[in-house]
This record gives C-alpha cells, structure tokens and sequence, in this order.
C-alpha cells in the first residue's frame, strides 16, 4: 500500500506540472508521450511489437496526432490517416507471410483509438479557452479515478454481487454505485472550486448531475475492457512504469473513455459559460 500510495503522490505531482503548462505545445507534447506509451504498452501485450513495421507506424501515427490542428479551413487528420491506412497495407504486402490481416486491424484501431481519444484533452483547450477547458478536462480525468476510486473502496466495504466475475472478480454492483455517487460529488466539488476561483464561472448543475453516472459507467466500461484485453492475453498489468498501479494504460484505460465522452456531451450542450 506504500509503495501504492508513493507512487500515486508522483504521479499527482506531475499532473499538475502538465496541468500547469495546458495553454503550451509542452502539454500536446505531454499528451503525445503519454500516447505513445499507452499504445507501446498495448503492442507489447497484444505481441504487435514483434512486427516491427507496423508497430513503429503505430507509434509515429500515435506521437503526431495530438499536434494535428482541429480543422478550421483544413481537417488535417484525413491527411494524416488516409496516407498511413496506405502504409500499413503496404507492410501487410511486405511481410505477409509473417503478418496476419487481424493484426493490420488492431494496429490501426488502437493507434488512433488512443491518441484521438487523449487528443480530446487538446481540443477542449483549443475550442473552449484554458479556462473552461482545463475544467472539462478535470471533470474527465476525476471522474474516471474518483469513480474508480469509490467503487473499489465501496465494493471492498460491502459489495456481494459481481459485476463480471470472469473479466473483473473483484469488481462488484455495489462498488459500481458507490463509484456513481463518488463521481458525482467529485464533479460537484470540481465545480464549485472553480466558481470560487472565477466568479463570471456559470455552471449548469442540472446538467452536470445528470452526465455523472455517463461519466462514471463509461469509466467502468473502460476499466473493464483494459481487464478483458489483459485476461485474453494472460498479463496482470499493461506495464510497471508505477509501481503497485500498473503501466500507463492501466491509469488511462477509463480515461479513454470519459474523455471523448464529455467532449461528445459539450459539443451539444454545454456545461459551463463564463459570463461577464
């Protein structure tokens, strides 16, 4: 538990050095790390790695995303993937005799399913300002640990009833109701931090009450899909880079959820407005 304990502490202190520096390219870049990683770390579980073609494209994909500009006159993105789409069916080619169509496939879906998903933390700043869009990026990442966090305690405490026994054993009905409730007064108290930082801060509550259990389910779902990728392919943990939580992936795999999520929800309907 110490050693879970210091590790989390690092890695908070990080965070807000990265957070610290969300209105620079330092953060894009943080992101893009973080990325990489995160995909390096599904090559090698998944045994990608062992075809080094396609998992060096993979990782260049996966590092140049986060820098593509969200389209105003040009959408970058089609000009970035529809020429690697190209260069992966050109290794398949090369090396077909030791590359299976399948693992084209992942490849393909986790190098942009990752860096566009991490990508969102970018757009929130590019399209609502610092302001608003560090809050919807903290409501993304405290949603997804605070729910996880809240339902690991509240399902050690009194949860009886699996959720999936097979995937997650550990993993409880109970514990998935406290990591709802948690995550709503997690993103209650982001929100009234905020309006106590910045008074022209106007949040719509109603709003915010209603997306918590979105934010905390999509968690789950993807805490539960990093767990079945793991148990299919027989490893405990994605990594070690922190020790006693795993590798990236494993702090990030609900992340990957609740980002894009929000980022699809304030698209239509914002939560917050900065009056004046």
């Amino acid at each position: 538990m110490k050693q879970r304990i210091l590790s989390a502490a690092v890695g908070l202190v990080v965070l807000v050095v990265v957070l610290s520096l969300f209105n620079t390219l330092v953060f894009n870049a943080a992101i893009s790390i973080i990325g990489v990683m995160a995909v390096y770390e599904f090559c090698h579980a998944t045994k990608i790695s062992e075809n080094k073609g396609l998992s060096a494209a993979a990782y260049l994909v996966t590092a140049v995303v986060p820098f593509i500009p969200r389209a105003n006159e040009v959408d970058w993105l089609p000009v970035v993937i529809l020429p690697y789409i190209g260069v992966l069916f050109c290794i398949l080619l090369a090396s077909h005799k030791t590359t299976r169509v399948e693992q084209l496939g992942l490849t393909f879906m986790i190098s942009l399913a990752i860096p566009l998903s991490l990508t969102s933390a970018v757009y929130f700043r590019d399209t609502y300002g610092v302001t608003i869009g560090l809050f919807y990026l903290i409501l993304a990442l405290g949603g997804a640990w605070f729910s996880d966090t809240g339902a690991y305690f509240v399902g050690c405490a009194i949860g009886k009833h699996k959720m999936a026994p097979i995937i997650s054993p550990k993993k409880t009905w109970e514990g998935a109701v406290g990591g709802i409730l948690i995550c709503g007064i997690c993103m209650l108290l982001v929100a009234k931090l905020f309006q106590l930082a910045v008074p022209q801060f106007q949040v719509n509550f109603l709003l915010l009450i209603l997306m918590a259990p979105l934010v905390s389910v999509a968690s789950i779902i993807g805490d539960l899909s990093a767990s079945l990728v793991k148990r299919q392919f027989g490893i405990k943990d994605f990594g070690n880079i922190m020790p006693g939580h795993g590798g990236v992936l494993d702090r990030f795999d609900s992340v990957l959820f609740t980002l894009p999520l929000i980022w699809g929800i304030v698209q239509n309907h914002p939560i917050v407005t900065i009056g004046l």
